[in-house]
Order: C-alpha cells, then sequence, then structure tokens
C-alpha cells in the first residue's frame, strides 16, 4: 500500500524503486528509508541514554582537577550529580545526537508527513552531527585520551551515530521540500547553542570546549572559531541542498 503523495519525498536513490513508485513524479518514504531511519534512531538514543546514565551515576573517569575555563569541576559523588547532568547536557555533541535520535524517530515512525519543521530539523539535524563529528576528529580526538566508559560513548557519539546519518540522508532523503525558510529554520538551534554556551559560560566561567573557551582565548579569539565552524556548516548545508535538488531531478527522471 502506498504511503500518501506529499512534497516532501523520501526515498532510496541508490535502490530500485517498486511499489512506492506513485504518479506526478512524486516519491513517498520507501520501507527500507523507514528501516534505516529506525536504525538510526536506535544507535541515537542509545548513545544519549548510556551517556546520561554514565553521567549521573559519575562513572567517566576524569581529572582530579579541572582545567581552567572548563567543564569537568563538578563535586565527586551524588554531591556533584546536579552539575554533571547540566554540563553534559551543554554538549553540542549531547544537542546533535538528541535531534538526530528524535528527527530520525519522527521520520521512522511518520515518514514524510514532517512538515517544513519536520524538514528543517532533519537538515539542522545532519548538519550538527556532521559538524560534531568533523569538530570532534580534528580538534579534539588528538589530544584527548580515552579511558573507562568513553571508550565506548564517545565512538558511539561521535563516529558511528553523525556516519549512520549522514549515509543514511543521502541514500534515503528526504527529498524536496527546502526552501530559503527552511534553511533559515535549520539555523535556529545552532545559533541557540552558541548564545547559551557564551552566555551561561559569562556567569560560571566554565566552557565545554576548548575552541569556546572565552577564559584561556577571549571573546575576539572564540568569536573567530565560531564564525570559521558556522562559515564551514554553511557549507555543508549548502551542498546538502544541492545533492538534493540533484537527487530529486534524478527521481523525476526515473518516475
Amino acid at each position: 500500500e502506498c504511503l500518501p503523495r506529499l512534497p516532501i519525498r523520501v526515498a532510496c536513490v541508490f535502490c530500485p524503486i517498486g511499489p512506492e513508485r506513485v504518479k506526478d513524479k512524486a516519491m513517498t518514504l520507501a520501507t527500507f528509508g523507514r528501516w534505516a531511519y529506525l536504525l538510526v534512531a536506535i544507535a541515537a538514543w542509545v548513545g544519549v541514554v548510556l551517556t546520561l546514565i554514565i553521567t549521573a551515576i559519575d562513572g567517566y573517569s576524569r581529572e582530579a582537577v579541572a582545567r581552567p575555563g572548563m567543564f569537568g569541576g563538578a563535586p565527586f559523588g551524588w554531591a556533584g550529580f546536579g552539575q554533571r547532568m547540566i554540563e553534559c547536557l551543554s554538549y553540542f555533541t549531547e544537542w546533535s545526537n538528541i535531534l538526530v535520535a528524535i528527527v530520525a524517530t519522527l521520520i521512522a515512525f511518520r515518514g514524510s508527513e514532517i512538515g517544513s519543521w519536520g524538514r528543517a530539523l532533519q537538515l539542522c539535524a545532519l548538519m550538527m552531527i556532521t559538524v560534531t563529528a568533523i569538530v570532534y576528529h580534528f580538534l579534539i580526538r588528538p589530544t584527548e585520551v580515552l579511558s573507562g566508559w568513553s571508550v565506548l560513548t564517545n565512538p558511539l557519539q561521535h563516529v558511528v551515530v553523525p556516519l549512520l546519518m549522514v549515509v543514511v540522508a543521502l541514500a534515503c532523503g528526504p527529498r524536496g521540500g527546502v526552501s530559503g525558510g527552511v534553511v533559515l529554520k535549520a539555523l535556529v538551534i545552532p545559533i541557540v547553542w552558541i548564545i547559551y554556551t557564551l552566555v551561561r559560560g559569562a556567569f560560571v566561567h566554565q566552557y565545554p570546549y576548548d575552541f569556546v573557551n572565552v577564559t584561556v582565548l577571549g571573546y575576539q579569539q572564540v568569536c573567530i572559531n565560531i564564525v570559521a565552524i558556522l562559515c564551514g556548516a554553511l557549507v555543508f548545508l549548502g551542498a546538502i541542498v544541492g545533492i538534493d535538488w540533484v537527487a530529486g531531478k534524478a527521481l523525476s527522471a526515473r518516475s
């Protein structure tokens, strides 16, 4: 049974389309696409839930004394529960993985019936999780020493989930439904995270990453770092929109 036709089309572009082909060159979510997004959702939720549980019980290995201006100074044990949880949920990594989990779940269960805000959130999740992977690989991983539970959760949230999300998005869509307004909506959450991080940091003088550590780098250098990352994110977003347009044309030609 075919799903209702919608302007936003989710379909696998690397495999033949069978009963999901519909008239007027429209495409609905293929069964393969829903299962693929379900896999992404499971991986993302497992990473988020594990990270929150391990953080709550103070299971991560950490330095006895936090570096200047950085997260990690919470008291050991249950005394530091509140601070640890707030800091955990203040990482861009957690924001991006939570968003991927929500978006992937939404698409897995609702298919292409996600509306303009759903499409914007999908683009935002794709952009944020890619930034998470790139920043981790080039700026954090070279100096990071993993131990304990982080050996499991760090690769899951910084490598596995980003890879799954990018591959599934490129292979299965959604296709179409992208406009200037949708792209602007996709930038809302990253901008909110930047404002939240800088405003909160101004009060507590602690930051999640070295490249936004105002205490050490100062506002000028931090702003330069943020602008550089945002520019890279916009280039990636433009590339995704371009790929979406080309794939949409290819699907239209095949139908």
